[in-house]
């Protein structure tokens, strides 16, 4: 509520009313002895003047509404700080400056921190530690300019205060001389309105002087007042004319109540209270019934602004519990740990929105909101952590990854122009189920190595469809052709080594056909030799190297391999059979004269000559390679 001394600064000028009658220049001493009567009557009634306490205070300008810095980016607090600081004076704007500076240096150092604690965790030393942040240089120099002007605004106030003082002063000598300076009551109260017009257009004082000197002022006020009773009719104009502008200021009050609570409405009221004071008397029928409407109109505006605020704080608790919520939404992604960069990457879209929506929120004037924006930054700090963390391990995995198709690529084109199609086929067909256990490396990389990996393989096997089909084609040919002279081996009749020798040039003479035929032909030359008494190992090392000088010549690699592999397998069948042999020969013991026994040790003789005549198929099969 206001104080009613404090708020009707009419009586520092309310005095008796007694009409000015001077009928010349000289009025002051041509004041008849009624006049005189009637003013020393009145002064009776004379209201004291208050001192005004609050004099070294003035209407505060509009406050200034803080920016949502919270919402807004690190370049864009600082254009915002840097269009304040261009646009209004530096005592305006302190609040606006020190949030957005501390908005920015709460995420400056944050960002500083995270550096340093990686910089430390890969093993460097604090003490050569040194992380530069332009936006943070340019806030120092931009900041420096702000304390430098608010130092200087300080300063010319200092000095504008001592200057407002002595004018005051001043002002108090002139009017203390007014009673006794020569010309009449209507010039001295002229001279007077323009004192009190300087007076109230000087400004502040020291504090410490302010109720002195304000004193000091209604003290010779009230003195220039008893003297100019006789100018009572100018007096009451003004006092009228104080009335008037009072009665139209709280219209203007009441008029902005019927809007409902309002910033723009308890800025009024606020400006409506300095005026006040300032205005001057009214009269004095008025005095109470005035000051009682302006009492009224003011409560009810703090009746307005009390329902403001907590409608104000219900808002902003509202609003405080939207961003806890979001603050437990970005917990909550951490929560169960993403294993899969596409998981991580939907929690990063989650997180997002949630930034979104809490930008959305907007600033809350609350003492919570400091804390849940701690709380906010943490929570994705600690989200980028574990995002960090894992991404990181994923670069050492992706490494290894690329190292691996590396490898197999490099296998891949060592194989790719290879003539021994069959080992190598298999061998990249391995390399190719190997790709696939490799692991996962980004899209970019994998499909580069991929494609270079692919087009080796692709390279090979291309090479060998055509050689397959060719040969294929080839062997065609030597099937039907053999097929034939199988038919006409057998009407023909065979009396010598020599012969068969022959016949074996021409079966390999007819080109590459299936081992079948093959076979079959070994099998119809066994037979038709059978009954010339030659010894079974000497015709088939015979026959053997006559087909294999018949392939060395012609180049039939792939023939030689049959070759190599019908030995290796024929090898391997009799070493077998031979192990099998002597296994079951332990079954008998050393019984002598049992006749499963000597056949079984027949048997082992007869395999062991044959396994014996298989190596040496072997090393006549290299010797003729040679």
């Amino acid at each position: 509520m206001i104080n009613q001394e404090e708020m009707n600064p009419e009586d520092l000028e309310q005095s008796a009313g007694a009409k000015e009658t001077t009928p010349d220049d000289n009025a002051a001493e041509n004041i008849s002895e009624e006049e005189t009567k009637e003013q020393v009557d009145a002064k009776d009634d004379q209201v004291r003047t208050v001192e005004a306490e609050e004099d070294h205070e003035e209407a505060k300008e509009q406050k200034l509404p803080i920016p949502d810095f919270d919402s807004l980016n690190l370049e864009q607090c600082l254009e915002v700080i840097k269009k304040h600081m261009a646009k209004y004076p530096p005592q305006r704007i302190k609040g606006i400056v020190e949030s957005g500076r501390s908005r920015m240096l709460r995420e400056l150092n944050a960002e500083q921190a995270t550096v340093k604690e990686k910089y430390l965790e890969e093993g460097g030393n604090i003490i050569d530690f040194r992380f530069d942040q332009s936006l943070r240089k340019d806030l120092g120099a931009i900041y420096g300019g702000y304390r430098d002007a608010l130092r200087k605004y300080y300063a010319d106030l200092e000095a504008q205060l001592a200057s407002n003082l002595t004018t005051k002063l001043n002002i108090i000598e002139k009017i203390k001389e007014l009673p006794t300076s020569e010309g009449s009551a209507k010039e001295k109260y002229e001279a007077f309105k323009a004192l009190r017009e300087h007076w109230n257009a000087t400004g502040l004082v020291p504090k410490m002087e302010a109720r002195n000197v304000w004193a000091n002022f209604n003290h010779h006020v009230d003195n220039f007042f008893d003297f100019m009773r006789l100018a009572y009719d100018l007096i009451d104009k003004e006092y009228h004319k104080n009335l008037d502008e009072k009665i139209a200021m709280i219209e203007e009050l009441e008029a902005m109540l019927e809007d409902g609570a309002s910033a723009q409405l308890f800025r009024a009221l606020q400006k409506a209270h300095s005026r006040w004071k300032k205005i001057g008397p009214v009269p004095r029928e008025q005095k109470d019934i005035i000051w009682d409407r302006f009492k009224v109109v003011t409560s009810k505006v703090h009746e307005q602004r009390e329902q403001f605020n907590e409608s104000m704080k219900a808002q902003n608790d509202t609003k405080i519990a939207a961003k806890k919520a979001v603050v437990d939404g970005i917990n909550a992604l951490t929560t169960d740990l993403p294993t899969r960069h596409n998981s991580w990457q939907k929690a990063s879209q989650s997180l997002n929105k949630l930034r979104e929506e809490f930008k959305k929120i907007g600033f809350v004037k609350s003492d919570e909101n400091d804390a849940v924006w701690e709380d906010y930054k943490k929570a994705q700090r600690e989200f980028n952590r574990l995002k960090n963390a894992f991404y990181k391990e994923e670069k050492k995995s992706h490494k290894e990854s690329i190292e691996k198709k590396k490898a197999l690529i490099v296998l891949a084109h060592s194989l790719k122009d290879s003539e021994d199609f069959g080992p190598t086929a298999n061998a990249l067909k391995k390399a190719q189920a190997d790709w696939k256990t490799t692991g996962y490396v980004p899209k970019k990389d994998g499909d580069k190595l991929w494609e270079e990996f692919r087009g080796a393989c692709n390279h090979f096997f291309d090479r060998m469809n055509g050689s397959r089909k060719a040969r294929e084609k080839e062997i065609n040919a030597g099937n039907k052709a053999k097929e034939e002279k199988l038919d006409t081996l057998k009407k023909i009749k065979i009396k010598s080594i020599e012969d068969s020798i022959a016949l074996s040039e021409e079966w390999s003479a007819l080109g590459i056909s299936n081992r079948k035929l093959d076979a079959q032909f070994d099998a119809l030359l066994e037979e038709k030799l059978s009954g010339l008494g030659i010894e079974k190992s000497v015709l088939e090392r015979t026959l053997f190297e006559t087909k294999v000088k018949a392939l060395v010549e012609a180049d039939d690699q792939q023939g030689l391999l049959q070759q190599r592999a019908w030995i290796r397998d024929e090898t391997e069948k009799a070493k077998k059979e031979l192990h099998q042999l002597e296994n079951n020969i332990s079954f008998f013991g050393n019984a002598k004269g049992n006749p499963l026994l000597e056949a079984a040790q027949k048997n082992i003789s007869i395999q062991k000559d044959r396994v014996q005549d298989l190596v040496k198929l072997s090393k006549l099969f290299n010797s003729l390679l040679k």
